[in-house]
C-alpha cells in the first residue's frame, strides 16, 4: 500500500480538504450572505501539506489580509497519492476500533438470539455496501472533499447543510468519542482493579484519559498521527487473535454450539420490528466512517475508479471481520453471557488463554479505543475549526495557535463536549446518535434521487440504479421512524431534538450577522460563489 499507513493517510487527507474548502470558499465569496463576516480585504490564500516522509502536521498564521494562513511544508495543490489498496485500508482502518466490543452487547440484547444476531450483522454489511455505492455516485459527480455538507447544501441549501454541521460537530462525534473512550476506560479499570469497579471510577478515568487525549492533540500532531497509525495496525491483530481465542474453545469441546445448532440458533429471537431496529441502530454504530472516502477525494488516484473500488474493497473486509468476530464470541459465550459482558473482548481473552489472553486483550484493546479516540478528535476538531472559518459557527472556534499550529479553541470544545458526554450511559447515547446520523444518511440518499432529477444533465461517471437509491432513502428513514415506537422512543426524540436546536442556532447566527453589518458600518459578509452553493465550482473543476 502506498502512503505512510492507513489511518495517517486519513487523518491528513481530511486535514487537507477541509482546510482547503475553507480557503476556496471564502476566496470566492459574493456579499450576499448573511452568515459570512469576512470583508472583502479577507481572504485565506495558504495551503495546508503534510510531509509523507515525517508524517508532520502543521497549522500556521500570517498577516495577509488578516486572515489566516494555514500551510504546511510546502504550498501547492494537493498531491493524489491515494490509490484502491489504501483507498480500502483506510475505510478498513476508521470502521474497525472500538465498536465490535461495544456494539454486540446492544445487538444481541435487542434481537435475543444467536442466529437473528448473524443476520442482522450480514444485513447491516450489505446495507453499509450499498451505502458506500450510492455515496460513490454523488462522490464522482461532486468531485470535491467534504462529504453530506456538500451534497445536502448543493440540494436543500444552507440550513439543512448547517444542521448537519451543527448535528454533528456538537452531538454525533463527541458522543462517539466518549463512547470509545468509555470502552477503553472499561478496559484499563478492569484490568486493574478486576472485574467489580464503581461506575464513578469509569467515569473518572475516562475524564482524564479525554483529557490527556485533547492534550496531546493540542501539544503535537505529529505524535497523534503516530499514534493512530500504531492504533490501527493493532486493531488487526486484536481481531486475528479474538477469532483464534473462539477458535481454541471449541477445538477443545467447551464451546456453544447450540448457536450453530440450527434448530436452536434462532430459539428466543425477538418478534419486535422495533428491537430489531434498535439492534441494527447498535450494529451500524459500528460502521462509523464508512464514507471516509468522500472526505479526502482530492487525494484519490482516478477518483471515478477508485472512489468505488477502494470503498467496495474496504467496507467488505470490515463486513468479514465483523462477522468473523461475532462468530467467535458466539463459540464462547451464550446469547444471554453475551448481552451483560461489559469487557467482551477482555473475557474472550480470558476464557481462552486465561490470564495471560485477558492481558494480552486488554494491552490491545486499550490501544485501538484510545488510538480511535485520539484520531476522532483530531478529525472532528477540524471540521469545527473549518466550520467556524467558514461562518457557520462562533469565530472564536477558528482560532489556530501561533506556536502550537493547532486549532486549540476547536480542541478545547470537542474535548468539552466529549467529557460532558461521559455522565451519560453508553447504552443511550448510541441509539441517540444513531437516530440523527442515519437521519441525515436518509437525507442524503434524497438528495441522490432529487439530484437525478433536478440536475439529469450532470456527469454522473459512476452511477447506481435509481431503485437502489429509493431503497437505501426508505430503508434509512425506517430505522430512524421504528424506534419512535419502541421502549427507547424517548432516546430516539432527545436525538431529534438536537434538531430544533441548530434552527434556533441558524436564527441567532443570522441575527448576529446581520445587526453585526448593520451597526458597524462594515460590508456585508462573503457568499460563495459556487454551483448551487455547494463548494464544487465547475469552472474550476474544467
Amino acid at each position: 500500500m502506498d502512503g505512510s499507513g492507513p489511518t495517517a493517510d486519513s487523518f491528513h487527507a481530511v486535514m487537507h480538504e477541509l482546510l482547503k474548502t475553507v480557503a476556496e470558499m471564502k476566496t470566492g465569496a459574493d456579499e450576499s450572505s448573511p452568515l459570512l463576516s469576512t470583508s472583502n480585504n479577507h481572504q485565506i490564500t495558504g495551503k495546508y501539506t503534510v510531509s509523507k516522509s515525517d508524517s508532520s502536521c502543521s497549522l500556521s498564521s500570517t498577516e495577509a489580509g488578516g486572515s489566516p494562513n494555514f500551510r504546511g511544508e510546502a504550498s501547492g495543490k494537493l498531491q493524489r497519492n491515494v490509490g484502491v489498496l489504501s483507498a480500502a485500508a483506510i475505510v478498513f482502518g476508521n470502521c474497525v476500533g472500538a465498536g465490535i466490543f461495544i456494539s454486540p452487547k446492544g445487538v444481541y440484547e435487542q434481537v435475543g438470539s444467536a442466529g437473528a444476531g448473524l443476520l442482522v450483522w450480514a444485513i447491516t454489511g450489505i446495507i453499509a455496501t450499498c451505502c458506500i455505492l450510492a455515496y460513490s455516485e454523488l462522490g464522482t459527480m461532486i468531485p470535491r472533499s467534504g462529504g453530506e455538507f456538500l451534497y445536502i447544501r448543493r440540494t436543500l441549501g444552507d440550513l439543512p447543510a448547517f444542521l448537519f454541521s451543527f448535528c454533528t460537530a456538537f452531538l454525533i462525534k463527541p458522543a462517539s468519542n466518549c463512547v470509545c473512550c468509555h470502552t477503553g476506560a472499561q478496559y484499563l479499570a478492569a484490568a486493574i482493579w478486576g472485574d467489580e469497579v464503581p461506575q464513578m471510577r469509569f467515569q473518572i478515568i475516562t475524564v482524564a484519559l479525554l483529557i490527556i487525549i485533547g492534550t496531546l492533540n493540542i501539544v503535537s500532531c505529529k505524535v497523534v498521527v503516530k499514534f493512530c497509525s500504531l492504533a490501527s495496525f493493532l486493531k488487526l491483530i486484536v481481531v486475528g487473535f479474538l477469532v483464534v481465542c473462539g477458535v481454541a474453545i471449541m477445538v477443545t469441546g467447551h464451546g456453544q454450539t447450540q448457536n450453530y445448532n440450527p434448530s436452536m440458533a434462532f430459539a428466543g429471537s425477538s418478534t419486535k420490528l422495533t428491537e430489531y431496529a434498535l439492534g441494527f441502530f447498535f450494529c451500524f454504530f459500528s460502521y462509523q466512517c464508512w464514507n471516509s472516502l468522500n472526505f479526502m477525494q482530492d487525494e484519490l488516484k482516478n477518483p471515478q475508479r477508485t472512489l468505488p473500488l477502494g470503498g467496495f474493497i474496504g467496507i467488505t473486509m470490515v463486513s468479514l471481520s465483523y462477522i468473523l468476530a461475532n462468530m467467535a464470541y458466539l463459540m464462547m459465550f451464550t446469547v444471554d453471557e453475551i448481552s451483560v459482558s461489559e469487557t467482551l473482548g477482555m473475557d474472550s481473552g480470558y476464557l481462552a488463554f486465561g490470564r495471560a489472553g485477558r492481558m494480552v486483550m486488554s494491552v490491545g484493546l486499550i490501544i485501538s479505543t484510545m488510538g480511535a479516540t485520539c484520531g476522532g478528535i483530531f478529525v472532528s476538531s477540524r471540521m469545527i475549526q473549518s466550520t467556524a472559518e467558514e461562518g457557520m459557527f462562533p469565530q472564536w472556534m477558528a482560532g489556530v495557535s501561533d506556536r502550537l499550529h493547532t486549532p486549540v479553541q476547536a480542541l478545547l470544545t470537542m474535548t468539552g463536549l466529549c467529557i460532558m458526554y461521559v455522565f451519560v450511559d453508553t447504552d443511550f447515547l448510541i441509539p441517540c446518535l444513531a437516530t440523527v446520523e442515519w437521519l441525515f444518511y436518509s437525507v442524503t440518499f434524497f438528495c441522490l434521487i432529487i439530484l437525478r432529477w433536478k440536475e439529469p444533465k450532470l456527469e454522473r461517471p459512476f452511477k447506481i440504479p435509481i431503485l437502489l437509491g429509493v431503497f437505501l432513502a426508505l430503508i434509512t428513514a425506517t430505522f430512524v421512524i421504528l424506534p419512535l415506537f419502541s421502549t427507547s422512543r424517548w432516546t430516539v426524540v432527545i436525538g431529534l431534538s438536537f434538531l430544533p436546536l441548530g434552527c434556533v442556532a441558524y436564527g441567532l447566527q443570522y441575527l448576529y450577522r446581520h445587526l453585526a453589518e448593520k451597526y458597524s458600518g462594515g460590508k456585508k459578509g462573503k457568499r460563495l460563489e459556487s454551483d448551487s452553493s455547494s463548494g464544487y465550482d465547475e469552472e474550476e473543476e474544467r
